[in-house]
C-alpha cells in the first residue's frame, strides 16, 4: 500500500480522508514490507537480529505446524507470553491460516486464564516454560483439549547467551500427563512437510481478541479485524510524522498482549521497515539503558517509562539527537512530565517532543494523537485520519457545544466490532447514533475545542492504570470481600510517579478486636491466589467505618482525595 503524500492534519475538518487501508489479512500486510526489506532487521531480542524474510519464514513456518495440530480457519488460539520472538511468529501463523489469535496476559492468575482459554475454547495454547507451573495443576475438561506449545526464551537468544541463562534459570518442570504439551522446536518440525493454501484473510475476518475492561471495569474480550488492526498500522505514518522509516530503531516493551504493544508498536512499526527490539520484561530502568544505548528512534511507552528515563543516570549529558518520535499513553500524561522531558530532549539536541496519545482497546490502541508541528500541553491531540469524535451529554447520543464536558464518543475504521460473546455489552458501547454511523461511547470524558483537540477530563469507570495495566477496583473488592474477617472494602488509586497509580485498599474489619497484621497477612495471601501480580494492592488501611455519598454509596472519591493530599 503506498502512502498517502497528504499528512492527516491537512484534512481535520474533512468528513472523509483521502487514505486507503489494506484490504486483506495482518500477514498478508506485513507480507508486502517483508519481501520488499527482506535482509533488513525486523526484530532483535536480546541482542539476536531476525531479518524480515526471517519473520516471514518463521510466520509460515509456525502457521504449518498448527495446520498440522488440526488448527483451522476460525478455530482459536491462545497466545500466553510476553514479548518474544516466538509469540511474534505465532501472532502471524494464527493470522496466516485465517484463525484468532486470542491475547492473554501471562501474570494473570491461573484461573483467569483458563477460564480465557475455555471460554474461547482455544485448539491450541503458547507460552514459556516458565510459565506452565500456572497449568501444571489443572486438567483440561473440554471436549477436545487445548495442545500447549512450550517456548524456551534461551530458543531465541543468541548462541553464546543461551549456556548463561539456562545456567541462571534452572527449571524442574513436572509436565501433568493429562496435558498434550510439546515444546516449540518439535512443534515447528511437526508441520514441516505441511502445505499451506493460499492467504485468503478478508478484512473483515476477526483477527485478535484482546482484553478491556470496557465501560463497566469487568474484562471482555474485544472483538478486531483485520480492518480494524490494519487501519490502526497504516495511521503510524501519518501521525507519527517520520519521512524515512526504514531501518529506524523502535522500543517494544508496552506488552502483546495490549493493543498498545501489538497493533501499534508491532505490527505498526513492521508495516514501516523498523528494526525492533523486543523487551519481553516491563522493566522501565533497563528501557532507559537500552533506548540511549542502542540509539532507538521511537518509543512509545507509558508515563511511567518516561519519568524513568528522565531518572535514570544514562539521561544525563547524554546525546539525545537520534531521538525522533516519543509518543505517551495508556495514561493521562501529566504536564510537568511533559515539560521535563521536552527540556532534555531539547539539551540533548533532539528535535522531537514527547507527545499525547488517547485510546481504548475497543479502538485498536489509539484515536488521537499530539500533532508534532502543533503540540499543546495539557490536550491529548486530535483525531486519527477518518476517525470522528464527537463530545455528548453522559448518558445519551446528544452532542455539548465546542469547549463542554461530556463522554468521549469515536466512529472510524479503527472501532472494534463488539465483545466476545457478550451482546448486551456491546448494545451498551456501541450505538447507531442519528447520522446513522456507529459510534463506540468509551465510558471518559473529555472536552474537544473548535479545532478538534481533546482535553482529558476523568475516567467514568473505576480504573486504575498501574504501569501501564489496566486494574479494576471492584476486582480487587471483591476478592479482599470474600476474606472472613473483611466486612467492608474500597480500592483507589494513589498517584505515583513511577507507576502512574498505586493500589490502596481501604478495608472495615469485622471486629474492632482483630489483629491487624494477621489479618493483613490473610488478605495479601488471598490476592496472590486469586489476582494478577499487577493487581495485588501496595497498601491497605485499616478504619472504622467508610465514608458514604447522599445515596448511601460508598464514597471512593472522597477516599481517592485522601490518599492524594498534595499530590492534586
Amino acid at each position: 500500500m503506498e502512502k498517502s503524500k497528504t499528512r492527516w492534519y491537512e484534512n481535520l475538518n474533512a468528513e472523509k480522508w483521502n487514505g486507503e487501508y489494506p484490504s486483506g489479512s495482518l500477514f498478508a500486510y506485513i507480507k508486502e514490507t517483508s519481501l520488499q526489506y527482506r535482509d533488513h532487521a525486523a526484530l532483535v531480542f536480546e541482542g539476536k537480529k531476525y531479518t524480515y524474510q526471517q519473520l516471514l519464514d518463521g510466520a509460515q513456518a509456525t502457521a504449518a505446524a498448527l495446520l498440522a495440530n488440526g488448527v483451522k480457519k476460525g478455530d482459536t488460539v491462545s497466545i500466553v507470553s510476553p514479548n518474544t520472538p516466538q509469540a511474534v511468529f505465532m501472532f502471524y501463523a494464527v493470522n496466516r491460516i485465517g484463525a484468532i489469535a486470542n491475547m492473554i496476559h501471562p501474570l494473570l492468575s491461573a484461573n483467569e486464564i483458563q477460564q480465557m482459554i475455555e471460554q474461547t475454547e482455544s485448539k491450541v495454547v503458547l507460552t514459556l516454560d516458565m510459565i506452565y507451573p500456572k497449568f501444571a495443576k489443572y486438567v483440561w475438561n473440554l471436549p477436545v483439549a487445548p495442545k500447549m506449545v512450550l517456548a524456551r526464551i534461551a530458543d531465541a537468544l543468541p548462541l553464546f547467551k543461551r549456556p548463561v541463562y539456562n545456567a541462571k534459570n534452572k527449571l524442574d518442570l513436572k509436565i501433568n500427563p493429562a496435558h498434550d504439551v510439546v515444546y516449540w522446536n518439535d512443534f515447528l518440525a511437526s508441520g514441516k512437510n505441511t502445505p499451506l493454501p493460499s492467504d485468503d484473510g478478508a478484512a473483515d475476518d476477526t483477527a485478535v481478541i484482546l482484553y478491556s475492561g470496557g465501560t463497566s471495569g469487568n474484562p471482555k474480550g474485544v472483538l478486531l479485524s483485520n480492518f480494524n488492526c490494519n487501519a490502526q498500522a497504516a495511521h503510524m505514518y501519518d501521525v507519527g510524522g517520520i519521512e524515512d522509516t526504514l531501518g529506524k530503531r523502535s522500543l517494544v516493551v508496552m506488552p502483546l498482549f495490549h493493543g498498545f504493544g501489538l497493533i501499534v508498536c508491532l505490527h505498526g512499526m513492521l508495516s514501516l521497515g523498523m528494526q525492533l527490539y523486543l523487551v519481553p520484561k516491563y522493566d522501565f530502568n533497563a528501557c532507559s539503558k537500552l533506548i540511549i544505548k542502542k540509539k532507538l528512534n521511537c518509543v512509545y511507552g507509558v508515563p511511567g517509562l518516561f519519568e524513568a528515563l528522565l531518572r535514570s543516570q544514562y539521561i544525563e549529558g547524554a546525546d539525545l539527537s537520534f531521538m525522533d518520535l516519543l509518543v505517551s499513553g495508556g495514561d493521562k500524561l501529566p504536564e510537568k512530565l511533559q515539560l521535563r522531558m521536552d527540556k532534555a530532549l531539547q539539551n540533548g539536541g533532539s528535535r522531537a517532543r514527547l507527545r499525547e496519545a488517547y485510546g481504548q482497546t475497543e479502538c485498536v490502541a489509539g484515536c488521537a494523537m499530539s500533532p508534532h508541528f502543533d503540540m499543546r500541553i495539557g490536550s491529548a491531540g486530535i483525531a486519527y485520519p477518518d476517525v470522528l469524535l464527537k463530545i455528548v451529554k453522559n448518558g445519551t447520543q446528544e452532542e455539548v457545544p465546542d469547549g463542554e464536558d461530556g463522554e468521549l464518543c469515536i466512529s472510524g475504521p479503527i472501532v472494534m466490532k463488539g465483545y466476545y460473546k457478550n451482546e448486551a455489552e456491546t448494545a451498551k458501547a456501541l450505538q447507531r447514533h442519528a447520522d446513522g454511523r456507529i459510534w463506540l461511547h468509551t465510558g471518559d470524558s473529555f472536552a474537544k475545542d473548535a479545532e478538534g483537540y481533546l482535553y482529558f477530563r476523568q475516567r467514568n469507570s473505576r480504573l486504575i492504570i498501574c504501569g501501564g495495566y489496566n486494574v479494576y477496583a471492584t476486582q480487587i473488592e471483591e476478592v479482599i470481600r470474600s476474606c472472613p474477617a473483611v466486612a467492608q472494602c474500597c480500592v483507589v488509586g494513589k498517584k505515583d510517579r513511577i507507576y502512574g497509580e498505586k493500589i490502596v485498599a481501604f478495608i472495615v474489619l469485622n471486629s474492632k478486636q482483630a489483629d491487624q497484621k494477621t489479618v493483613s497477612d490473610s488478605i495479601m495471601t488471598c490476592c496472590k491466589e486469586n489476582l494478577s501480580a499487577y493487581s495485588l494492592p501496595h497498601e491497605l488501611i485499616f478504619k472504622e467505618e467508610l465514608p458514604v455519598t447522599k445515596m448511601g454509596k460508598t464514597d471512593y472519591i472522597s477516599l481517592q482525595h485522601e490518599v492524594n493530599k498534595g499530590k492534586e
